[in-house]
């Protein structure tokens, strides 16, 4: 009886805890160019955005830098950006080479920045199918599974010849019905070749989405990247979505390739697209769990 009594006491105590809020003071960081851009081997304007850094626990619009030059070179010939709007450049109608180097020059306040990225070739998709993952057995049998509520998650599967060379990235993205499913960076599918150089990839899950109706028109993009934007993607979704919060370490920003002490990151790459209409559910591919 003591036991329970001192055990009880114990646990009222901790529950009525006090807290007292806990507020971390930052200091300002010096302020640094952000770069996004890219350009690619489909024809059309290529853009870049420029904006500046922003303390830690700022909530106010990353400020637009306005007035650069901006100019992308492949070797030979030297692609002028126009500011088309606050902060945000673009080319004319171009469309990049496969195997030459891309490189970014920005004049901005006195400041010259670089990045150079080359643009690899990306094997092409022979087909994609539609699979899913059967959640009815991995519940109780005295439960009734038609009434968990779940939505239809459709996995898109992979067909294609991974060329035989070390050391390809790629990134996936999907389209549903010529609306961009996976817009958020959590949302995006990246690789190495690793475990599959110079294989045939036999239906490989490389992209989903939930809600899936039979007739959706489902187009899914493929890209060659590079492998530091594989390893600066990796480093963007560490500090957001796979972060440990109290548990982690300490923030740090992603590594990008831009010169001079700024942030982001410049890429060239290939890319191709593949659509096919999602069939009656008899023709999706059942999944195993492993």
């Amino acid at each position: 009886m003591k036991k329970i009594i001192y055990i009880s006491f114990i646990f009222l105590v901790l529950t009525q805890a006090c807290t007292e809020p806990f507020d971390v003071a930052l200091e300002s960081t010096h302020i640094r160019l952000v770069v996004q851009g890219s350009i690619s081997d489909v024809r059309t304007a290529h853009q870049v955005s420029l904006t500046k850094s922003a303390d830690y626990f700022s909530n106010a619009p990353a400020p637009k830098v306005t007035g650069a030059t901006v100019s992308i070179n492949d070797g030979e010939n030297t692609f002028d950006l126009t500011e088309i709007s606050d902060g945000l450049y673009e080319t004319d109608t171009i469309v990049g080479e496969i195997g030459k180097t891309y490189t970014l020059t920005i004049n901005s306040e006195g400041e010259t920045y670089t990045a150079s990225s080359r643009l690899n070739y990306c094997t092409p998709i022979d087909s994609i199918n539609f699979g899913f993952y059967d959640y009815s057995e991995y519940y109780e049998e005295e439960i009734d599974s038609s009434e968990i509520e779940t939505e239809p998650y459709l996995s898109i599967l992979l067909n294609a010849q991974e060329p035989n060379t070390p050391n390809d990235f790629y990134l996936w993205k999907i389209y549903k019905n010529g609306v961009l499913e996976s817009d958020t960076l959590d949302e995006l599918n990246i690789s190495d070749d690793y475990f599959a150089n110079g294989d045939y990839l036999y239906d490989v899950e490389v992209q989903w989405y939930e809600e899936a109706i039979v007739g959706d028109t489902i187009t899914l993009e493929m890209q060659a990247i590079s492998e530091d934007y594989y390893n600066y993607i990796n480093g963007l979704l560490t500090e957001t979505v796979y972060n440990l919060g109290p548990l982690g370490g300490p923030p740090a920003n992603a590594v990008g390739n831009i010169s001079n002490d700024a942030m982001g990151f410049f890429l060239a790459y290939s890319v191709v697209q593949i659509t096919k209409i999602v069939p009656e559910k008899e023709e999706w591919i059942e999944l195993e769990w492993f």
